[in-house]
């Protein structure tokens, strides 16, 4: 019986994937972890009973525990990023991280170059941001998205000619959309991206180096794999709230997909949210409150030049259901956070002033996607004090919660059987058990 653990995140992000991730893991005794979207923003944090921590931005969430991970075909790499990561898990006691890892030869790879021109975009948005990470992941999907295999991907980190005539041919096109922001960027700032005096051979010799690190390969084989997504379904490139949304489909879409080419005969979609909602980024928040952002301090969410600091609110009820709806099943929930709730009057969002519910677009439709964010921008959240448990039981009215989390690491999680309602059949075809 091989069976798939679906993780997907219900909020804009920071729902404690890591965490969960390692918990089950330990919990199933997963032999695999999945990284099936997004890719170096993410910033999954894991610590042990011992005291040792790490934010997971590449490797699976699941290392600390002895797990594998596999780069899905829709995860962006960030070598050099991957190689700080390598080093610090060094530092924790893993011999040898990248024996651990397994990438597909497809993944995408974000270079100093898209990097670079996403920053610069950024800036010359001035107010108008979209919250973007910095790390190049939308200019690197857009790239692909236009010229197809002239992107590089993962195989070219092997091939010194290939890699440096693509990295050539990426910076003659970036130099050319860079004219619409130039004139919007401070000449200082400016100053300190050097596109006209960078070489390819300069941006090809760091990449070509973790290259040699690199295993490729299609997903190894396991009997009980772990998905971890990136990001939240509130982010998404089509279910989000645009503009302020991220390149990538965060929805358990990939992950069925890989799920069903694997073999699996069983899935559960565990949906995650903390016990409160947070937003890390530019973009609309009805439920917002500065005194429960006061209180929060996460250490793993510090604050960045580009994201600003972490922004907490009453957990909103409206947009998690939004998001479970985007998800089309949710399985089970898990819920962390719930110690931060302890010794202050915790409140919930039942509805806003101008809506109860957000409608699910019909189909691809930005469009549609940008209205919400008007509404959202509008919304004034319909708040009530409540109880941990009546929170729970509200939870439980969209899916079965089977984690709850009282603290960081593993020991400090309640948990029931997940649900593998789905079934897989030989053709694909994925039906409730």
């Amino acid at each position: 019986m091989k069976r798939a653990i679906i993780t997907v995140g219900l909020g804009f992000g920071d729902e404690g994937k890591g965490a969960t991730v390692d918990f089950l893991c330990r919990r199933y005794e997963a032999d695999l972890v999945v990284r099936y979207s997004g890719g170096s923003q993410a910033g999954h944090n894991v610590q042990l009973p011992d005291g040792r921590r790490h934010t997971f931005s590449q490797f699976g969430a699941g290392t600390l525990a002895g797990v594998p991970t596999c780069l899905g075909p829709a995860v962006v790499i960030h070598p050099t990023a991957l190689a700080r990561e390598a080093d610090h898990l060094k530092e924790l006691g893993v011999a040898d991280p990248f024996s651990l890892l397994a990438v597909h030869p497809g993944c995408l790879v974000s270079t100093y170059l898209h990097q670079a021109v996403n920053q610069l975009r950024e800036l010359a948005r001035g107010d108008e941001r979209h919250g973007s990470c910095g790390h190049g992941i939308g200019e690197t999907r857009s790239y692909w998205l236009k010229y197809g295999d002239d992107a590089i991907c993962a195989r070219d980190l092997a091939d010194r000619a290939t890699l440096r005539a693509k990295l050539e041919l990426l910076r003659q096109r970036l130099l050319l959309d860079l004219q619409d922001v130039i004139g919007k960027v401070p000449r200082d700032v400016l100053a300190e991206y050097d596109f006209l005096g960078l070489t390819a051979d300069a941006v090809a010799g760091p990449l070509l180096e973790v290259g040699k690190s690199l295993c490729l390969r299609d997903m190894p084989d396991h009997s009980t794999a772990v998905y971890e997504g990136a990001q939240g379904v509130l982010l998404d490139e089509w279910y989000g709230f645009h503009p302020y949304t991220t390149w990538s489909t965060v929805t358990p879409h990939h992950a069925f997909e890989m799920a069903v080419a694997s073999g699996a005969d069983e899935v559960c979609v565990l949906g995650l949210t903390r016990a409160y909602t947070t937003r890390h980024g530019a973009g609309p928040f009805p439920s917002q409150d500065e005194s429960l952002t006061a209180a929060i301090r996460d250490e793993g969410n510090p604050w960045n030049r580009w994201q600003g600091d972490l922004r907490a609110g009453w957990l909103d009820l409206v947009l998690l259901r939004y998001a479970a709806r985007a998800c089309a099943t949710i399985d089970n929930l898990g819920v962390s956070c719930l110690d931060h709730l302890d010794g202050r009057d915790a409140r919930v969002c039942l509805t806003y002033d101008n809506c109860t519910e957000l409608p699910i677009p019909a189909g691809p439709d930005l469009a549609h996607q940008e209205r919400l964010t008007g509404t959202l921008t509008e919304a004034v959240a319909v708040c009530e004090t409540t109880t941990k448990d009546t929170l729970l039981a509200m939870l439980g009215e969209i899916a079965p919660v089977a984690i709850v989390s009282h603290g960081p690491t593993y020991l400090d999680r309640d948990a029931t059987p997940l649900c593998f309602r789905r079934r897989v059949a030989p053709n694909g075809e994925v039906s409730q058990s």
